[in-house]
């Protein structure tokens, strides 16, 4: 039966449906041929005039807008206000939350939008959250009053809730005010002279709010001066390129722990399914802390934003364009919770550059967006194009929002099993098809040579995702381990952090910051002209090096070749004291080599022939530790910025004094990485 008599089909029934029908001689041993000369535009045609393809029909498929249901909540708003509650502040923040369902059902052209999005905002204001109130000002304001029929009372009520919420808004700036001007003690903590609305203006994470409610954590810069070509870098790194590694960084100079080496921005992004209702769509900052609000979709009851700017923003850049069919990424991810945000990161990385326009102007394909995938072949590249691409980095400027950083991902697409490249190929032409449907209603008008550039696009893009994408996470405290552990919210692609290569030992870490910024930091030293190595996954000191290879074998196509590897560091490392470095030329000391009794110890290195007293080496690693013990007692208390210090110079003893790995090294790393933890994105539980 044709897929376009079926009706709405899922994903997931695509997939299967079509598997079926091309697992069969000569298709499989044809595709298997494209799969393995990486012809990706050749594995898209094989499917194009497939029955079961071309009768598929995509449809609208998002939650739309509900006015009954959100008239009816409402109205249990108003009923809930007038129930008697000794309990005053908690029956306001359960009718709040009443009013947010009416807001996400309600059409934003509506009388009870108006009247739900005015009355959360004075309960806020009530409530002294006067950040929240302000945003929902902000989203109220923003409405146009063309959405309104021009009859005197709609007008008039229009104009009247517009006044509301610039009174509303008038007062709550009032309060911010005085904030500015507020005197602080040598802690920076506000004196007690200052009013209790100063203390909503810093989060529990020590994070600042603006006057608009919106949380504001400092994004770091990098440290040094910026890189002349690579855009995101410090000049202490440059890139480099050879056969064995590839592209990759390198020291240009010695690096010490915590040194902010890149600070990259996403190309494109997506949000993890458990995440649309808990953050931003946009930003990615939380949703669940006391100072914020939900800002709805004004087409979808699906997604959240945390401001109208947000919100807006959003739309015009891609939301739009996918708002529509949401539900089909939604839909997939029941049956496998791993496939939203890889998919919708596909589908965004698309439209970000195979579309132009704005919300005010006609949507219109990029021509040399469709340039760039006329050829489709992963191994005869076009040489134009290459040619194009081939100094970025080096000789022109590398920037994380040029496509021609993304074109350039790898995407191991003749090195994959046919079979996966089978599945890649399907979802590609299932994403396709999504997006023409969208650009239909656009009135975008797309052939069939144009429908296969989009789907040989697509492939590129889930190829490149496979092994090129990040986890956008944020941190959430755990009070009974004092431990911050990452929760993901979404991916996206880094094409600078790509260019960092994998370790099973890292030398650097990522952070997640506001709207998707990730900053990369050192966490041991890095001597001049060593490779900057990151951790795909699978570390040491949780994983056996065969389990390691493994796992990196088969999603990134290499035999990893770090020091852990190579000399096959055992897990976890021994909690006794590792080999020392000789203090004249930083070569390991054999333990053999020790002479003298227990009081007196020395150690001749075999390289130098330099006598080495360990013994008052091993009295100031032992200072050093309690130093290392210290920081974490302030990490306990939440003084992470006061631990930090501390754990440098700890770490800088450590990489002087003894020979890798050792487990003071381990911990030290662990706790850095905590206290950089606690910085970025929070939440709560």
């Amino acid at each position: 039966m044709s897929l376009m008599k079926q009706g709405k089909i899922s994903l997931d029934k695509f997939r299967h449906v079509v598997r079926d029908v091309v697992s069969q001689e000569p298709f499989t041993t044809r595709f298997a041929n494209l799969s393995a000369s990486g012809d990706r535009r050749g594995m898209i045609e094989m499917f194009v005039d497939v029955p079961h393809v071309t009768g598929l029909i995509t449809n609208d498929s998002y939650r739309g807008k509900n006015e009954a249901q959100a008239a009816e909540l409402y109205g249990v708003s108003l009923r809930a206000t007038a129930q008697p509650d000794d309990e005053h502040a908690n029956n306001e923040t359960r009718t709040c939350n009443i009013l947010t369902k009416a807001l996400y059902a309600a059409n934003a052209d509506g009388r009870v939008f108006l009247d739900a999005i005015c009355e959360r905002a004075r309960r806020s204001y009530n409530l002294r959250a006067y950040a929240s109130c302000l945003r929902d000002c902000e989203c109220m304001l923003a409405l146009p009053a063309s959405f309104y029929d021009d009859s005197a009372e709609s007008v008039r009520y229009y104009v009247q809730r517009k006044k509301e919420c610039l009174q509303l808004e008038r007062e709550c700036s009032r309060k911010f005010e005085p904030s500015s001007s507020k005197k602080h003690n040598n802690r920076g903590r506000t004196s007690s002279s200052s009013s209790s609305f100063s203390s909503s203006l810093v989060s529990s994470s020590g994070s600042a709010l603006s006057p608009l409610g919106k949380r504001t954590v400092a994004t770091p810069t990098v440290d040094g001066k910026p890189h002349t070509y690579l855009a995101c870098c410090s000049d202490s790194v440059e890139l480099r390129c050879d056969k064995i590694r590839g592209r990759h960084l390198v020291a240009t100079r010695d690096i010490r722990p915590g040194a902010v080496l890149i600070v990259d921005r996403p190309f494109s992004f997506s949000t993890d399914a458990p995440a649309l209702g808990r953050n931003c769509l946009h930003c990615h900052a939380t949703l669940k802390l006391e100072d914020s609000v939900k800002i709805p979709c004004r087409n979808c009851q699906t997604v959240s934003f945390c401001t109208e700017t947000c919100r807006r923003e959003a739309w015009e850049t891609y939301h739009r364009y996918e708002c529509l069919i949401f539900d089909y990424f939604l839909e997939d991810f029941l049956s496998n919770e791993c496939q939203t945000s890889r998919l919708l990161l596909a589908y965004r990385t698309t439209v970000a550059q195979a579309l132009r326009g704005s919300a005010e102007t006609k949507c219109v394909l990029n021509p040399d967006f469709l340039r760039y995938h006329a050829n489709g072949n992963a191994t005869n590249k076009d040489e134009d194009v290459d040619e194009e691409c081939a100094e970025l980095g080096s000789k022109k400027p590398y920037r994380p929002h040029d496509y021609r950083t993304v074109f350039q991902l790898e995407t191991h697409c003749a090195d994959m099993e046919p079979s996966a490249n089978l599945v890649l190929t399907i979802e590609a032409i299932f994403l396709a098809k999504c997006l023409t449907h969208v650009l239909k209603k656009l009135d975008v008008i797309c052939t069939k040579e144009t429908f296969v550039s989009i789907a040989v696009a697509m492939l590129h893009h889930l190829q490149a995702i496979n092994c090129n994408a990040y986890e956008i996470v944020e941190s959430v405290y755990d009070e009974k381990t004092h431990v911050w552990e990452p929760r993901n919210v979404g991916g996206a692609i880094y094409t600078t952090v790509s260019l960092v290569n994998h370790s099973c030992y890292p030398n650097v870490v990522r952070h997640s910051y506001p709207n998707g910024v990730v900053v990369v930091r050192a966490t041991r030293f890095i001597g001049k002209g060593c490779e900057m190595l990151d951790c795909y996954g699978p570390n040491f000191l949780s994983e056996s090096r065969l389990v390691r290879r493994e796992l990196l074998w088969k999603k990134y196509r290499f035999v990893c070749g770090c020091d852990a590897c190579t000399q096959n560091w055992k897990f976890p490392p021994s909690e006794t004291i590792a080999l020392y470095k000789c203090r004249s030329c930083s070569e390991p000391m054999d333990s053999s080599s020790a002479t003298g009794d227990a009081q007196v110890t020395s150690q001749t290195c075999a390289r130098c022939g330099k006598v080495n007293d360990v013994r008052k080496i091993a009295k100031q690693l032992h200072k050093s530790i309690r130093m290392r013990v210290n920081a974490i007692a302030k990490m306990y208390q939440g003084n992470y910025r006061d631990a930090m210090p501390l754990l440098f110079e700890h770490a800088q003893f450590v990489n002087k004094h003894l020979a890798e790995p050792n487990i003071e090294s381990v911990k030290t790393g662990q706790c850095i990485v905590q206290c950089y933890n606690s910085l970025g994105s929070t939440s709560v539980q």
